[in-house]
């Protein structure tokens, strides 16, 4: 053959995805011997040749799908990731295309038009798209694919999160430090994995403190099916009593919760307390600043990269699921409950 052969080329002729090509030439676990030897042969017989070194010029295209839930606001959080993943790929001398998946075509399991194979040497989904769109693609899709801001247990893929579960239990336990006691949460549980596992971390936190978690308090922000905050037409404001503080699963609806409150006449923090979660545009540039927990974006883009370059180079490296910590941000929306008059901390 006279063009440079790809391990993409390898794969279409053995009707197997790039990955498993890439682990057989790089001696990795996950691939049959007979499966291996008809990889490296196949390699052999083609003169396919690693691909050097970024320095010397090497550049990758490639594909990121985002559904179009996620992206709906210019200065949304994963229209922000994108942005930071575009220009670090073009710092390596890769570049990326966008492809924007509507809600009817995720739904209609439309293959993507833009990035279909061929077209790019590996696909990055952020987000979580639903299980039968996955499915779809893990049978249709041979280009590499990776998850960034979101994992599935039922698929060998890279996948990168941020500390979903633990930064809920250091947010929650900032409350517990702060003085409340009645802590409820904000965000519909299952709707997507990570408010599902921040509010497992949430309720780490209340068990530890020997509470058990108040239904009434755990408050939806969207509908189940659908990724978009709407406050005003899924939360319901518990009847009697209401929680001193919420957790809410992200900085989005932090904000709009609080503009929710703010209609009904209660002020933040001095009736309720809130915290968030991301330290996006919405902590910061809110009426109150929001106390939450930052996301490492720029670290997770980076692992992402670089996980891509090693599958594409077809080299050795340890892949599966890489959870990248953050770190509290303390802001105005929670009240210190333990400077009472009469009885102040010293």
């Amino acid at each position: 053959m006279s063009k440079k052969i790809t391990m993409a080329d390898i794969a279409a002729e053995l009707g197997i995805s790039t990955v498993t090509v890439s682990k057989a030439l790089s001696g990795q676990k996950g691939v049959g011997e007979e499966m291996r030897r008809r990889i490296i042969d196949l390699a052999n017989e083609w003169g396919y040749q690693k691909n050097p070194a970024p320095q010397d010029g090497e550049n990758y295209k490639i594909g990121v799908l985002i559904g179009s839930r996620y992206i709906s606001r210019v200065d949304s959080f994963y229209g922000h990731m994108y942005q930071l993943f575009s220009a670090k790929a073009a710092t390596a001398g890769s570049f990326t295309m966008l492809e924007v998946l509507s809600d009817e075509d995720e739904k209609d399991l439309v293959y993507p038009r833009l990035i279909g194979d061929g077209t790019v040497d590996a696909v990055v989904i952020i987000g979580a798209l639903s299980e039968e769109y996955l499915d779809m693609l893990d049978e249709q899709m041979r280009t590499p694919s990776f998850y960034l801001d979101f994992a599935d247990r039922k698929r060998n893929k890279d996948s990168v999160i941020s500390e979903n579960y633990y930064g809920a239990y250091i947010l929650t336990n900032y409350l517990f430090d702060m003085g409340h006691t009645d802590i409820g949460y904000v965000g519909t549980v299952l709707s997507n994995p990570s408010i599902t596992d921040r509010y497992l971390g949430y309720v780490r936190a209340l068990m530890e403190h020997g509470i058990e978690v108040n239904r009434d308090w755990v408050l939806n922000d969207r509908s189940i099916d659908n990724d978009r905050v709407d406050i005003e037409k899924n939360l319901v404001l518990p009847k009697g009593k209401l929680p001193t503080a919420f957790v809410c699963n992200c900085d989005l609806a932090a904000n709009r919760f609080m503009q929710y409150l703010k209609n009904r006449g209660y002020r933040v923090p001095e009736d309720i307390s809130l915290v968030g979660y991301d330290d996006f545009v919405f902590a910061e540039g809110a009426s109150v600043g929001i106390t939450t927990y930052k996301v490492d974006m720029d670290e997770m883009v980076s692992r992402t990269l670089r996980r891509i370059t090693h599958v594409l180079r077809g080299e050795k490296y340890r892949g599966g699921l890489s959870i990248v910590e953050g770190y509290l941000i303390k802001r105005d929306s929670v009240k210190d409950l333990t400077k009472r008059q009469g009885n102040k901390v010293k």
